[in-house]
């Protein structure tokens, strides 16, 4: 294959803590042979836990209470600074912020509080310099509040493994520092795999195959004798995420291709393209936060989902469909989504790439505006704030900026357009992926 698209490449290398989101990917087998693994699990979900769970929704309720993590970046990378800033500058006033960080950056981070007047309102946790944790805050857990109690007690819910660097850790190292606490959980899920409505609780279908494949090999969770294991599964998550949401999971019967890298000429030189990553086995993307916006309700009561069209941010974008932007599979979600009762709107999601020209390298991913925080209050008001990738090499990605603003507005919603998230992008993240919200009024 021969291309003499232009060349798109990062200003700056980026740091270590900005690692591909979807790696490693789980080995279940490995998993079933670790007895160290279950002993650990079993000491730890008997400290007490939530007896009324109620899980922190993805829209609904006004932003109370944010945690971030602010990790190590060396001399000459890329730094986090501006996109920090310029999110808590841009978030309400009255967001309060955790925030997990190396001691090497925590200066960078005060100053970055401080030019947006949040320090009085943030708690800075230090995490040891050798502790690599990533700028995901939202994966290795999800919050729930013990609304049995008053006021509720917050907790981490950790899923039974999670191997992506330290991350593992953070969930501890914020409840040692504050009044939240952590658990874990037999079951499998990452947060990024969970969007949270007002009375339900979607789920990427590839995890809780990853639970039933866990229950299969390493016998982790005791399914009742004469119980259907898929009704069982989804039943533990109701217990564990809030027994007053449903259980919704999201998928695709379609094939869905798995990462590939193929050579390619361009201008003349020998180079390799890699597509398909971050893909799942029955999502288009392996978290369904990179696809799915949560907006609310509409005059009728009906709840609308943005789904993201790559077949839109085509024809905005003037150019031929993309193959490996697999848009086939994202209409199917879609499809799939409104014949559950959701109202879906598509919106443009834009399949593009970056390049090193040092190791010839053409990476492709899509540039997700659904990726995106949302607050849904009656008291102050619908806002969205929204990625944005019409920076720089990627020029072009404006108008999908522009159209992507556009429907929100008609929505209803006040836009918040943030700075160029194409680094975080290229990892397969965005804004939804660095934050994990802790409360909600």
């Amino acid at each position: 294959m021969t291309t003499n698209n232009q060349i798109r490449q990062n200003a700056l290398p980026l740091p270590a803590s900005l690692a591909r989101r979807n790696k490693p990917q789980p080995n279940f087998a490995e998993l079933a042979a670790s007895p160290t693994l279950m002993r650990e699990l079993q000491s730890r979900i008997l400290k007490p836990g939530p007896r009324e769970p109620r899980i922190i929704s993805s829209a609904h309720g006004q932003i109370k209470h944010i945690l971030l993590t602010y990790p190590a970046y060396a001399n000459g990378e890329y730094s986090y600074k501006q996109v920090y800033e310029d999110l808590i500058r841009q978030l309400p006033v009255t967001t309060q912020f955790t925030i997990l960080s190396h001691p090497s950056v925590t200066g960078d981070l005060q100053a970055v509080l401080d030019s947006a007047n949040a320090s009085e309102r943030s708690t800075i946790v230090e995490a040891p310099e050798y502790l690599n944790f990533l700028v995901w805050a939202e994966d290795p857990y999800v919050v729930v509040q013990d609304v049995s109690i008053e006021p509720p007690t917050i907790f981490l819910v950790e899923p039974y493994t999670f191997r992506r660097a330290s991350d593992a850790a953070i969930a501890e190292l914020v409840a040692e520092a504050t009044h939240i606490q952590s658990i874990q959980s037999p079951l499998y899920f990452q947060g990024g795999n969970v969007l949270i409505g007002d009375d339900f609780v979607l789920i990427g279908a590839d995890y809780p195959e990853n639970t039933k494949n866990l229950i299969q090999d390493s016998g982790n969770i005791i399914v009742p004798e004469g119980a259907d294991v898929d009704t069982f599964v989804k039943q533990l998550y109701e217990k564990t995420f809030d027994s007053n949401r449903q259980i919704i999971y999201v998928g695709t019967e379609l094939p869905v291709p798995q990462e590939t890298a193929r050579q390619i000429s361009i201008h003349g030189e020998i180079w390799t393209e890699v597509i398909y990553s971050g893909t799942g086995t029955k999502q288009p993307i392996f978290h369904i936060d990179m696809l799915i916006s949560l907006a609310g309700r509409d005059a009728n009561g009906k709840y609308r989902l943005l789904v993201g069209s790559p077949a839109d941010a085509d024809r905005i974008l003037g150019r031929p469909p993309v193959e490996h932007a697999i848009a086939e599979i994202f209409d199917d979600i879609a499809q799939n989504l409104q014949n559950l009762g959701f109202e879906v709107i598509r919106n443009p999601l834009p399949i593009t790439y970056v390049d090193d020209a040092a190791s010839k390298t053409r990476f492709w991913y899509f540039a997700t505006a659904n990726n995106s925080l949302v607050q849904i209050d009656t008291y102050n008001g619908n806002h969205v704030w929204l990625p944005t990738y019409g920076h720089g090499d990627w020029a072009d990605l404006a108008s999908i900026d522009a159209e992507n603003k556009r429907i929100w507005e008609g929505l209803g919603f006040v836009v918040h357009q943030l700075a160029d998230f194409h680094p975080f992008a290229q990892n397969l993240g965005s804004v939804h992926c660095i934050k994990k919200y802790l409360e909600r009024g």
